[in-house]
């Protein structure tokens, strides 16, 4: 049996390790390093188009999609008040729409996937939920142009996105 002398010690050895597992636990403290302007999307994407005539958005926020109850993602630029959509159907198809922020229930324009001669799409979970909305991590490679000539293409890409 150890004495009390050498339980004590065991405990002051191990106290740090324990707070810090007891903050992880809790969710108080990150148990990874947040990437660099977390939420903040890096890269542009060039629209060409009747709607929009030729445009380069450079979007300053993503918000996740299930906050309108889709899975996928809108990336808003703030100047332009302009919105690229990417929507995740739960047939598997992968659509991107451009429409205008004040006026969200007007058709814009939507991009198929079918018309993409590139379109990597890569939308994956952090491991994050805030309020019942998981994190995302999105990167987008475009290259898309419909029937009447609009076009879409450029990269995006957002470490956390809520």
């Amino acid at each position: 049996m150890p004495s009390a002398h050498a339980l004590q010690a065991a405990v002051k050895r191990l106290s740090p390790h324990l707070i810090v597992t007891a903050l992880l636990l809790c969710g108080c403290a990150a148990n990874t390093a947040l990437v660099g302007s977390s939420g903040v999307p890096m890269g542009t994407v060039k629209v060409a188009s009747t709607t929009f005539g030729n445009v380069t958005l450079a979007p300053t926020a993503c918000v996740s999609g299930e906050h309108r109850l889709f899975l996928g993602a809108d990336f808003l630029d703030g100047s332009r008040g302009t919105v690229l959509r990417l929507i995740l159907e739960p047939t598997g198809e992968t659509k991107f729409r451009v429409f205008d922020a004040a006026s969200p229930l007007n058709p814009g324009i939507v991009f198929e996937r079918a018309a993409c001669s590139k379109a990597l799409v890569s939308l994956e979970r952090t491991g994050w939920q805030i309020d019942d909305i998981h994190d995302v991590r999105i990167s987008l490679d475009l290259d898309c142009r419909t029937a009447s000539g609009d076009s879409l293409q450029g990269t995006l890409s957002v470490a956390h996105c809520h």
